[in-house]
């Protein structure tokens, strides 16, 4: 990824992370255990970006989400057969 790039992805995260703070406080109210790495998961889940893509912004491997993504799960006791677009919207 170009320099370029990056801060173009840089800037489109401030933007989402920004424009959904108050879905991260209704969280946060729901969920008083999630962390500030969680709500910002949830946030980039929520806009449906793919693992890989989360991967990319959050510059961590692939693997490292899903662990994450398991952790989340948890968390909010959601089982595997619920998606994360039904919980989130």
């Amino acid at each position: 990824m170009t320099i370029a790039e990056q801060n173009l992805v840089d800037h489109l995260v401030l933007e989402l992370e920004r424009d959904n703070k108050s879905f991260q406080h209704r969280l946060k109210q729901a969920y008083p255990r999630l962390t500030h790495y969680d709500l910002r998961l949830c946030t980039y889940l929520k806009t449906n970006l793919t693992t890989k893509e989360i991967a990319r912004i959050l510059n961590i491997t692939p693997d490292s989400v899903k662990k994450a993504k398991h952790r989340l799960r948890k968390k909010v006791s959601l089982s595997p057969s619920v998606s994360w677009s039904d919980v989130l919207m």
